[in-house]
């Protein structure tokens, strides 16, 4: 089929059908609003195209090249894009389904409203990209390049980050729920309103990096890094932080509560209003951390150092503290007699009625 030819059939919104356009040059061509299916697209320059409204079902784009196109309400279903080249595209309310991604280059993009599932991403760029609500969910995905993008509002769900480069990257209310990031590094990176829930980062390192408000609920955090990172209002609600290092870290309303944190390293870190209610820090060190007006009550602090630790009316009711090292305790408050005798109130059997 000719470029004239499928220009005519685009025009009239005809369906395009099992055709290969290999030789055909397709730069800046208006395809919008049709229905490719089955058709070959491989190597094929469509740098300035119109893909808005458009379909492609089972369509093959190996080694494209979509510079600059738009890609506006664009759906890619059971596709081959292996290799294609969209960078500078301006893609939104886009979807790619059940789709092989593979070495696709979206560096310096703008994506709005897109998504991604069911498929391959493994290998794609988006350097310098700027994004904005992208959904990659069930997607194999493996050494993908976000230097310096802007990441906002985005979900990567149960992805694979281990090899994804993340530095000099921007991101905000960027969501990665249960994504593998094992051995990553945010080392003085900005994540604002970051979701990290029930994300593996064992062995990550956040050191020195702006975390406000950050969400580690439920996250594997074994022997990461936070050294002099700033964290205010974290939530580290039920993680596993056995062997994690805080030391000199802003954390001043953060929540623990119900974390396990054995041997985990708090030396002078801002804990001013932290809630660390029913957590483990079993041989944790806290010396000279500033603890005033937290709350540790049912703490084990088992064998815990909090030798200088500032303790103005932190709240260790009910803690475990065998072996503890303190300083001076005598500004904290202890076990509260209400409170204790609250927690332990169960109600009465009601009486058996007589026959």
């Amino acid at each position: 089929m000719t470029r004239d030819e499928l220009l005519r059939r685009t025009q009239y919104a005809e369906p395009v059908l099992g055709e290969t356009f290999r030789q055909v040059d397709l730069h800046g061509a208006d395809l919008a609003g049709t229905l490719f299916e089955n058709c070959e697209f491989s190597g094929v320059d469509l740098t300035g195209a119109d893909l808005t409204d458009s379909q492609f079902v089972r369509c093959r784009f190996l080694e494209s090249r979509l510079h600059e196109a738009r890609l506006i309400g664009t759906v890619f279903f059971e596709s081959e894009l292996r290799g294609t080249a969209m960078t500078s595209a301006r893609i939104e309310n886009a979807n790619w389904y059940a789709s092989n991604l593979d070495h696709l280059d979206l560096s310096e993009a703008q994506i709005r409203f897109a998504g991604i599932s069911r498929g391959r991403l493994e290998s794609a760029c988006f350097r310098r990209a700027r994004i904005e609500q992208l959904v990659v969910a069930n997607v194999e995905t493996l050494g993908l390049d976000f230097r310096d993008a802007e990441l906002e509002r985005s979900v990567l769900l149960e992805c694979d980050l281990r090899q994804a480069d993340f530095r000099t990257a921007r991101c905000n209310h960027l969501v990665l729920t249960k994504a593998n990031l094992a051995g990553q590094s945010f080392e003085g990176q900005t994540l604002a309103y970051t979701q990290f829930t029930e994300c593996d980062l064992t062995n990550s390192d956040f050191s020195q990096a702006h975390l406000v408000q950050g969400n580690f609920t439920a996250a594997r955090l074994q022997n990461a890094r936070f050294r002099s990172t700033d964290a205010p209002q974290a939530i580290f609600l039920n993680a596993q932080l056995e062997g994690a290092d805080f030391t000199e870290a802003n954390l001043g309303g953060a929540i623990y509560q119900g974390a396990t944190a054995p041997r985990a390293r708090f030396q002078r870190a801002h804990l001013y209003q932290a809630n660390f209610q029913a957590a483990d820090l079993s041989e944790a060190n806290l010396s000279s951390a500033d603890l005033t007006y937290a709350d540790l009550s049912h703490a084990n602090l088992e064998q815990a150092d909090l030798r200088g630790t500032t303790l103005l009316r932190a709240q260790l009711h009910q803690v475990r503290d065998r072996a503890t090292q303190f300083t001076d305790r005598s500004r904290a408050i202890g076990d509260d007699p209400e409170r204790l005798a609250s927690e332990r109130w169960r109600p009465q059997p009601a009486p058996r009625a007589r026959p």
